[in-house]
């Protein structure tokens, strides 16, 4: 379990003990982080009808719908991005969640794999780490840094 995972996880289970200041610690340490991915992924989009900070505070109130899973968890962060990223696709009113990125990086992430897309979209647009990354979807640290390179020696080839 990571850091992260194992802060998340001790906050989720008193929080869902009943312990309001853990619910408060919950909220607080994940707001910077959904509303960045939120930002990211909804931004100005033409799709959403309502602005990323309200998806993203949507998306916490699921989260704390989900704390007694998110305390069962052995990677609650994970539950979390599962969470958050379903609240956004609903946003967006399709199965997944689409960035709101210029077209020609669009087209070019088209030429990528499932994962190795998400992969791009955590590490580069969102700026999360390898090790956060990896934890988020479930991967070895070791594959993420793999497929992240093969996906942007791609894209490089793509676009010379």
């Amino acid at each position: 379990m990571s850091v992260l995972d194992e802060e998340l996880h001790s906050a989720a289970t008193a929080a869902a003990a009943g312990d309001r200041k853990a619910v408060e610690r919950v909220m607080t340490t994940l707001w910077p982080q959904v509303v960045r991915y939120c930002r990211t992924r909804v931004g100005g989009s033409t799709q959403v009808t309502r602005p990323a900070d309200e998806v993203a505070q949507e998306a916490l109130l699921a989260v704390a719908r989900e704390l007694p899973a998110l305390a069962r968890s052995d990677h609650p962060f994970r539950e979390v991005y599962r969470v958050v990223r379903r609240t956004v696709a609903d946003a967006h009113g399709s199965a997944i969640g689409r960035p709101d990125i210029p077209a020609e990086v669009a087209v070019l992430l088209r030429h990528l794999d499932a994962t190795a897309r998400e992969i791009v979209l955590l590490r580069v647009i969102d700026g999360l780490s390898v090790h956060d990354t990896a934890g988020l979807l479930g991967l070895p640290v070791g594959r993420v840094l793999v497929v992240q390179h093969e996906a942007l020696r791609t894209l490089r080839a793509k676009v010379a």
